[in-house]
């Protein structure tokens, strides 16, 4: 858990300066929520791997596949 907090803390960090510090910067804001997103995916998939129940349980922004 420590370990996803850190890289998602020192990913988010660089994302931000780089939208600070440079002029093509400003349009890496419209690739921001596509990076919320993401982090978010692997923070679940972080999760279900440290509760050891693997990929098993399907994904969860798609419920009804799991079924299948």
């Amino acid at each position: 858990m420590l370990a996803g907090t850190v890289l998602g803390t020192v990913f988010v960090t660089l994302y931000v300066l780089a939208i600070n510090r440079f002029d093509w910067g400003v349009a890496l804001i419209l690739a921001a929520p596509l990076v919320v997103w993401l982090l978010l995916r692997m923070g679940r998939m972080l999760e279900r791997w440290a509760g050891g129940s693997g990929d098993s349980q399907g994904d969860p922004d798609f419920p009804e596949d799991a079924d299948s």
